[in-house]
């Protein structure tokens, strides 16, 4: 039977940070149709509000709540506290995209795994930046070389001391 005529389900999301990169996934799952953005959360509560109202979902107060009403989240905190939030996302039963660099250490990546595989959850690493039209763009640029090889030290020494 086809699915034409019948209504997709919606996961609900939220955001974890609301600096630059977080107010990006916040509008990126405004815009996806698969997506209700139930709410974004941000110590700095300002901040918070300020995005929530951009993008019309609520601020929300507390990790637990991010718990409470999302079934996935983004995680765009600093990289320092990726593996202590992303931790307690999992636990909490939330699927979890973390910003890259996934954490600081292989340690903390580590934990992040295992919280993953411990609560049966997602753990994706995020990596948009990767397919940014602008990046793809200039790729083939920053991939060449912009020196020549030294073949011969010795040789190079031995001629610029024949310019004396």
């Amino acid at each position: 039977m086809s699915g034409v005529g019948r209504e997709t389900k919606k996961v609900r999301t939220a955001v974890v940070g609301t600096g630059e990169f977080g107010r990006n996934h916040a509008r990126v799952y405004r815009e996806l149709d698969g997506a209700e953005l139930v709410g974004v959360y941000d110590r700095d509560e300002a901040r918070a509000e300020a995005v929530a109202l951009e993008f019309q979902t609520r601020a929300l107060r507390s990790l637990q709540e991010v718990c409470e009403l999302a079934e996935a989240v983004s995680v765009a905190v600093p990289t320092v506290a990726h593996a202590e939030i992303g931790c307690r996302l999992l636990e909490g039963g939330l699927d979890v995209l973390v910003e890259k660099p996934m954490a600081v250490n292989l340690l903390e990546a580590d934990a992040l795994l295992e919280a993953a595989g411990r609560y049966d959850r997602i753990l994706q690493v995020g990596h948009v930046e990767r397919f940014n039209p602008a990046v793809v763009a200039v790729e083939p640029i920053l991939n060449r070389p912009l020196f020549s090889k030294c073949i011969d030290w010795e040789c190079l020494r031995r001629a610029a001391s024949m310019w004396k």
